[in-house]
């Protein structure tokens, strides 16, 4: 959904073959139906980035369905809120998980394909690790993380020819912010409607904006470009 379905979308519209890799089967199959019906080629697997295990079968899944990988977005967070001084080991745990942990175990799984292509790596942060803020430091604490394995990525692997960036998109209307709404329609038009005034461009981000920053970064196009990470936020950090 949401910002990976964009990328997906996007890829595929460019002429890439797009593995769509999630734990939420039927949302997947639905994709890949989209993207065929578009004229693009898609297929998919499953995934619980949670364990270790499923990463690793996924890895070998991919192997069998591909000879190279030409790119590798990893595009996954949850977000539990609590304050420090309720945090446990179930807010802490999954967080670091499926946030941090999940984006360094699929590249570690998919890094001889991405040898071969030689494939290159966006990492999905967000801006809530570069700004101070209440009851979500766990979420906050692993977005930034991403943002170092990230470097640590482009360091190891660019002897490969493999280059590594991350995104930290801002406010953006996905599902995650409109799906357990009471109308999620409604909400939806509501915040592409919203005059933000908490970014310098006053509205709320588009999963398109942050699909099209991704595939520059996947592209020829940041042949110089490691290391990195890309705000796509409107302006909100700066501000």
């Amino acid at each position: 959904m949401g910002i990976g379905a964009a990328t997906c979308e996007r890829l595929a519209n460019e002429g890439g073959r797009v593995i769509i890799a999630d734990i939420d089967d039927a949302a997947a199959a639905k994709l890949e139906a989209r993207i065929g019906q578009c004229g693009g080629a898609a297929w998919r697997v499953h995934v619980d980035l949670a364990e270790p295990g499923s990463i690793e079968a996924m890895g070998r899944a991919v192997a069998q369905h591909t000879e190279a990988l030409h790119g590798l977005v990893n595009n996954c967070g949850i977000v539990m809120a609590q304050p420090i001084s309720e945090t446990c080991d179930a807010d802490w745990t999954p967080q670091v998980a499926i946030n941090l942990r999940a984006p360094v175990l699929c590249a570690k799984a998919l890094l001889p394909l991405l040898k071969k292509g030689p494939g290159h790596i966006v990492n999905l942060s967000s801006e809530g690790g570069f700004r101070p803020r209440p009851n979500l430091w766990v979420y906050d604490v692993t977005k930034l993380g991403v943002c170092s394995a990230t470097r640590t990525m482009a360091c190891e692997f660019v002897p490969f020819g493999i280059r590594a960036n991350a995104v930290a998109p801002g406010w953006i209307v996905t599902e995650m912010h409109f799906r357990n709404a009471p109308d999620p329609a409604a909400c939806k038009r509501e915040l592409e409607e919203l005059a933000w005034d908490g970014a310098i461009i006053p509205r709320l981000g588009r999963p398109e904006e942050v699909a099209a920053t991704i595939a520059f970064l996947l592209s020829d196009d940041a042949s110089y470009i490691t290391a990195t990470t890309f705000h796509v936020d409107g302006g909100r950090v700066a501000r």
